[in-house]
Order: C-alpha cells, then sequence, then structure tokens
C-alpha cells in the first residue's frame, strides 16, 4: 500500500489526483496539505485530513504529489528537507533558479517531475523529437490552448515541445506571437502560440510545414482525468525508486 499526501489537493488539478488515490487499491489518501488561508483547512475529504502543515504528515506518508505553484513547490521542498521522502511534481512555470532548487532536492530523494502527466502528452514529446529529426527542412510552429484559468504561458508542454524541437535541430530565434511587419519567416526561427478560453483541459499542436504539405502532431486532452491517472503511474513508479531526478520519459522506457 503507497500512503499519498497530495499538496493542493483541493485544487483543478490535484483534486482529481486525490480523488483517483483514495480510490485505487494500492494506494491510501494520508492527508491533503493547502495553504494555510484556504477555507477547507481543517476539515476532510475522502477520509484524510485537509491541513497546512505538511510536517504532521510526513510520518505516515511514502510519496508526496504536489500541483500547487513555484512558491508553493519551493515551500514544500523546504518543509520535506530532512526527510527522504519521494516527490511527484506537476508544477510549471518554474524559473531557472526555482528547477535547480528542485534538482537540487533530488539529492535527498527520488523526484519524478513533468511538465504534464498524460501518457498521450509523453508519447507525443517521443514523435516530436523523431519528427524533427526526419523533417529538417520543414518550418515547425507550436500552437496550445487551455482554461481561461491557466496562470503561465506558454503552458510547460508547450515549453518541453520547444525545448524539443531545439534539441534536434538548429534553432537560433524563438518568438511568442507575431504582430505587424515581421518580414519573411526563417528557416531557423521557431514560434510558441499560447490561446486562453473557456474550459479547455489542454491542446497541443506541432505543425511542420514546407512547401506542397504540412504536418499536424496534435494532442487533445478532454478532461483532467488523462493528466491524473498518468499522475497515479508516476507516484507507482517514484515509489520504489532510488534518490535521483526523474521525468516521465523514464516510465515509458521502464514499460
Amino acid at each position: 500500500m503507497i500512503r499519498v499526501i497530495v499538496a493542493g489537493g483541493c485544487g483543478r488539478m490535484a483534486g482529481r489526483v486525490t480523488r483517483l488515490v483514495a480510490e485505487a487499491e494500492d494506494m491510501e489518501l494520508a492527508g491533503i496539505v493547502e495553504r494555510p488561508d484556504h477555507s477547507d483547512i481543517g476539515k476532510s475529504r475522502y477520509g484524510a485530513r485537509i491541513t497546512a502543515d505538511l510536517g504532521s504528515l510526513l510520518k505516515e506518508a511514502d510519496v508526496v504529489v504536489e500541483f500547487t505553484s513555484p512558491s508553493g513547490l519551493l515551500e514544500i521542498l523546504e518543509g520535506m528537507k530532512g526527510s527522504s521522502i519521494p516527490l511527484v511534481s506537476g508544477t510549471t512555470g518554474l524559473s531557472d533558479a526555482e528547477f535547480d532548487k528542485l534538482k537540487e532536492s533530488a539529492e535527498e530523494r527520488a523526484i519524478l517531475w513533468a511538465p504534464n502527466m498524460s501518457l498521450g502528452v509523453n508519447l507525443l514529446f517521443k514523435l516530436a523529437a523523431e519528427v524533427t529529426k526526419a523533417l529538417p527542412d520543414c518550418d515547425v510552429e507550436i500552437v496550445e490552448m487551455h482554461h481561461r484559468h491557466k496562470k503561465d504561458a506558454p503552458s510547460g508542454t508547450a515549453k518541453k515541445l520547444a525545448e524539443i524541437v531545439k534539441d534536434n535541430r538548429k534553432i537560433t530565434k524563438t518568438i511568442y506571437g507575431r504582430e505587424g511587419h515581421t518580414g519573411e519567416r526563417a528557416s531557423d526561427e521557431l514560434a510558441v502560440f499560447a490561446l486562453r478560453g473557456g474550459d479547455v483541459a489542454g491542446e497541443h499542436t506541432l505543425y511542420f510545414a514546407t512547401e506542397g504539405e504540412r504536418l499536424e502532431l496534435t494532442h487533445r486532452a478532454s478532461s483532467r482525468l488523462a493528466f491524473a491517472k498518468g499522475t497515479l503511474q508516476a507516484i507507482r513508479f517514484i515509489a520504489r525508486k532510488p534518490r535521483g531526478f526523474y521525468q516521465f520519459a523514464d516510465i515509458l522506457e521502464e514499460d
């Protein structure tokens, strides 16, 4: 039985994870952590108490999962110091310094961080690398769309896709949207566009365009359930790993 603490467990994304953990036969919900001013502090959900004190739950847990914010993640890392409990993190919008602190914490514990926990999106990452290498002369553009409440742009998934493209071909300029008299598109240019509206759980498309044809790779999430299911895969994976920094690709390679 894997005992799991979910930080941010009353939120839109982590709330789905909380429910699936509570329902899983091989998991037990050890507690839910929220910010001190949250209206549900002191209450319970799925039989687990909701608290702002992560430290009070650590002795009862095998894995911590967090979907919070960059500042919330840093608070969680601080609260976990001195323990070796594994962490699954799905927080995006991290600065380079914040990401470095996350990786430093992997010296104490096993950490799996992913900008997207969907199995389909992580397969998209693999396909993106293969197609970028196979079509070196194509122009590449990335478009993503999310719900109106998303706070960071472009999404962590779009940034990861851009990173994959740049790792596999010569890109000297990355732009975010276009306006005005921009001139002709350069062959070593990559553009990323972020759309926001409604309740879109997540859509990402890579366009590979050349004269005469266009190839599109698209992933559409119809609900956050896809991300929550992938998070449970990450929990099962990280619970048995030695300390170190892992990504969702490590789960796919193991399978």
